[in-house]
């Protein structure tokens, strides 16, 4: 029957379905406007389905409505309990929250789909139609329904006394609309039409009741801006006008071409050519016409419309290439400014100890920048306030060191951003002292609509302070969504800036200390020098002086050992030969420190020639053989294949060279030997001496080649060492240009000396 319950039924289809279109059209990614507006969208086939019971009499017809009517109350059972986890801050279920939402429901979706389950017949009265339900189907039916339906519910409560703020009141109309119009939607079309009172009378008041939740989130997007719809009717107006426009355009083009092509007759075969006329035009002004009314509805109908995308790219990139803060604050405030169209914009940018002790203080203000004592800048162009701007440090009457304290402390607390319009109508509805009124005539002292908090993790360095818009409108959810994400990059970029102005700061003050401690260090190695240069001018008076008396001894050592003052005795030989062998130890260490002492004067001559590094390193093995056959080594020379050739030195020094490294190798090796090489890489002949010995530690290379060092292990087994043939080896060799260096893999794993000369 068509009566008046019906014609409620169909305006409460068209304003359930209406709400779900706007809101998925808000924000299509968004799993809250999602997740509602299937909700809204299933409530709207709830009451399409039993519009549809109410007029239609064919009995399978009427009898699959009904099964369709309790198919939609199963997803907006479901849809609801999902839109409870989302809400409102966008939270995604759990996997195991999904599966049970998915399992159930799936399961209950087709076995309604089976003839006769739960709907088992229908009977007709005068009053309209009865349903003859199975009783353990319904039962089953109610368990899932209300586990869903009141889950969500008590989810939604208990949201509901955990949230504060604007998201508070969002949840308190949502929760409060569904909670009525699920109670007499359940009482009219679950409770009292169950096989136990069987009353059917009154399934139509069910969906009517709905139509609070419609009129609540009307009202709650208006005052709360819940699912800000902003988007939603722009598109709207656009698709509305194409609609409009594109009907206008088929009839008056159809009219047209049929008056002037064929003369006002419309035939079959003139409408069909006139429809596929009519059909090439709209194709191909389709897209121009959209564009048109894209740009209309935006000159006209929403002027402060803007791309939050690129307000972000825009800012992201001045503020990832600059470290200077007033540009930094700069760009903030213009870009800001005239994006969102406010009238003033100011940022207030912390110190460290106003961060830590919750208030502004009389602190040393930042390098380039007048805080004026206090942790605000104004960076307007002047600094009186407009009839939209904020009051300027200037023109405040409050005390500086207590100009943020209120807010600084609200913020250590909560990161909320602040929306005088909310804080208003949150003092309004009070029931109780509240102390949002001491934040509202901060506010309005500051002449302040909106204030951001600058979070850099849980540190505070700064606020945005903004004034209300020019247009009058209020901030919508985009608005302080972009300016959250821009806080947050501004955040970074503010405490970016400081420490580099901290950085430069401490850079000026390190190089006053190392311009000092450098004087200090060039007064120090200039004493060193001379000290040094004393020591030198000692070493080589005193070994000048040694080297006549030791001479001297050697003479006569010499000729007592040959028996040319009368026959010796093998003991006295003995004793004679040790005494020779210690004279030639000082006079090699007294040649060393000459050598050294002329050196480092710079007094060192050579006598470079062509020669054969080859001839040199033979003569030297052959000399020392006899040494290494007296410690049981092995001491070989593998000459090579082919001739090298001749490098341009003094023989006598890179003699002296070789002679000490093959000494070392002999005397720090007790076990195996030691084995010469030369080999020729470019034009660079390269000596190399690999032995069996102790082997340098890691530790111990990095002193290796300078004067007096001595390893560890290696002073053990060779007690005569000065510490200066490795010294001096490197010191001539480089003297030839060359390089001198040495390998090896560890204690008692050998070692390998290297050095290279050039061919010229």
């Amino acid at each position: 029957m068509f009566d008046l319950q019906s014609i409620l039924l169909i305006i409460v289809t068209i304003a359930n379905l209406g709400l779900a279109i706007f809101i998925y059209f808000k924000n299509r990614k968004s799993q809250i406007n999602i997740s509602f507006a299937v909700f809204a969208f299933f409530v709207s086939l709830w009451a399409l389905s039993l519009f549809l019971f109410r007029i239609i009499d064919i009995l399978f017809i009427a009898t699959y409505l009904m099964k369709w009517s309790y198919i939609t109350a199963l997803f907006i059972g479901a849809s609801f309990y999902y839109f409870s986890i989302v809400f409102p801050k966008n939270i995604l279920p759990s996997r195991y929250q999904k599966l049970l939402l998915l399992i159930p429901t799936s399961i209950f979706f087709l076995l309604l789909l089976l003839p006769n389950f739960l709907v088992e017949n229908i009977i007709y009265h005068p009053w309209g139609k009865e349903i003859i339900l199975g009783k353990i189907e319904y039962w089953l039916f109610l368990f899932y329904f209300i586990g869903f339906f009141i889950g969500g519910l008590t989810r939604g409560w208990i949201k509901y006394r955990k949230t504060y703020g604007i998201a508070k009141k969002q949840l308190l109309y949502v929760v409060m609309s569904v909670s009525i119009a699920g109670f007499f939607g359940m009482l009219f079309n679950l409770f009292l039409p169950s096989p136990f009172l069987k009353s059917w009378q009154l399934i139509w008041l069910g969906p009517l009741f709905t139509s609070l939740i419609v009129l609540a989130i009307a009202y709650a997007i208006i005052r709360y801006r819940l699912m800000d719809i902003r988007v939603a009717v722009k598109r709207s107006t656009i698709f509305s006008g194409i609609v409009i426009a594109v009907t206008a355009s088929y009839a008056l083009t159809a009219f047209l071409l049929g008056l002037v092509i064929f003369g006002g007759v419309y035939t079959l075969k003139a409408q069909f050519i006139i429809g596929l006329i009519v059909a090439v035009l709209v194709a191909f002004g389709f897209r121009p016409l959209y564009e048109w009314l894209k740009r209309t509805t935006d000159a006209y109908l929403f002027k402060g419309d803007y791309k939050p995308q690129k307000l972000l790219a825009d800012i992201s990139d001045v503020l990832s290439r600059t470290l200077d803060l007033d540009r930094v604050i700069k760009t903030l405030r213009e870009k800001i400014i005239s994006t969102l169209r406010v009238g003033e914009m100011e940022v207030v940018v912390l110190e460290e100890n106003e961060i830590n002790q919750g208030q502004p203080s009389q602190s040393r203000p930042l390098q380039g920048r007048d805080f004026q004592g206090s942790p605000l800048k104004n960076y307007s162009d002047s600094h009186e306030s407009d009839s939209h701007g904020i009051v300027s440090s200037s023109s405040s009457a409050t005390p500086h060191n207590d100009r943020f304290k209120k807010f600084i402390d609200y913020f250590k607390k909560q990161r909320d951003v602040l929306v005088l319009e909310e804080l208003q109508r949150r003092y309004a509805d009070r029931t109780k002292f509240d102390k949002s009124f001491l934040l509202i005539k901060e506010m309005e002292k500051f002449k302040t609509a909106l204030m951001v908090p600058l979070f850099l993790k849980d540190k505070l360095v700064g606020l945005f302070l903004l004034s209300a818009k020019k247009s009058g409108d209020m901030f919508t959810n985009e608005d302080i969504k972009t300016l959250e994400t821009i806080a947050s990059q501004a955040a970074i970029a503010i405490e970016n800036s400081r420490l580099y102005e901290e950085m430069k700061d401490f850079s000026k003050t390190l190089q006053k200390e190392v311009d000092k401690q450098t004087k200090t260090l060039k007064e120090a190695n200039i004493k060193l020098e001379q000290l040094d240069k004393a020591k030198s001018e000692f070493i080589s008076i005193a070994s000048h002086q040694l080297r006549t008396p030791l001479s001297v001894i050697k003479g006569y050592v010499s000729m007592m050992l040959e028996g040319l003052w009368g026959e010796v005795s093998p003991e006295q030989k003995r004793h004679l030969e040790m005494v020779y062998l210690s004279n030639e130890r000082l006079i090699k260490l007294i040649e060393d420190l000459l050598m050294v002492s002329r050196i480092e004067a710079g007094r060192l001559e050579f006598n470079f020639q062509m020669i054969s590094l080859s001839d040199i390193a033979e003569s030297v093995v052959n000399e020392l053989k006899s040494l290494a056959d007296k410690k049981g080594l092995y001491l070989n020379y593998e000459k090579p294949k082919t001739a090298l050739p001749k490098v341009k030195a003094d023989p006598l020094k890179i003699r002296q060279v070789v002679m000490n490294l093959i000494d070392n190798a002999i005397h720090y090796t007790e076990k195996g030997g030691a084995t010469v090489r030369l080999k020729q890489e470019k034009d660079k002949i390269i000596f190399s001496i690999k032995d069996t010995g102790v082997g340098i530690p890691e530790k111990e290379k990095l002193t290796l080649f300078e004067k007096f060092s001595r390893g560890k292990e290696i002073s053990k087994l060779h007690t005569e060492g000065t510490g200066l043939g490795l010294y001096l080896a490197a010191k001539l060799v480089n003297a030839h240009n060359g390089k001198i260096w040495a390998e090896s893999e560890g204690e008692d794993k050998g070692s390998t000396f290297y050095f290279e000369l050039g061919e010229k």
